[in-house]
């Protein structure tokens, strides 16, 4: 059996060797192709945006009665975390602009949504971090501060 000081010493190697992925992971997932990279910091596992960010979430108040609280949808509506996988910028302009009519419900258009269709930007740049993993539903944490 392993004495107690050989697994302390065992364990710390492993986080130590353990937290440098989580920190590259992270800054993988928020690459410079990603339209938020600019506005996300990560330090291991907490990553934290700008305003830019926060005024997507902040939009994204207007979806949240359909798609859910956290983008993960409801019984009438997709998940936005998973459907921002599938989809590229020009689509997610275009059903955003003059909705959807799809199998269980009807998306309307919020072209004439100033909330909206003025932070579109940011809205989509929240939703492509929140569906790429780099940031985490719920209160977002702010580096620009």
């Amino acid at each position: 059996m392993l004495n107690k000081k050989l697994l302390i010493t065992i364990g710390a190697i492993a986080l130590v060797t353990i937290l440098p992925l989580h920190a590259a992971d992270c800054e993988e997932k928020a690459g410079a192709n990603k339209v938020y990279t600019e506005h996300v910091k990560c330090e291991g596992k907490d990553c934290k945006v700008d305003i830019f960010l926060v005024k997507g979430f902040r939009a994204f108040s207007q979806c949240q009665v359909c798609h859910g609280l956290d983008a993960n949808g409801s019984s009438f509506a997709p998940s936005l975390v998973e459907k921002l996988k599938e989809i590229d910028r020009a689509r997610f302009d275009e059903v955003v602009i003059n909705g959807y009519k799809g199998q269980v419900g009807v998306m309307p258009p919020w072209k004439e949504n100033p909330n909206v269709m003025k932070k579109i930007d940011n809205l989509y740049a929240y939703l492509k971090a929140r569906s790429d993993g780099v940031i985490p539903a719920g209160r977002l944490k702010r580096f620009d501060r």
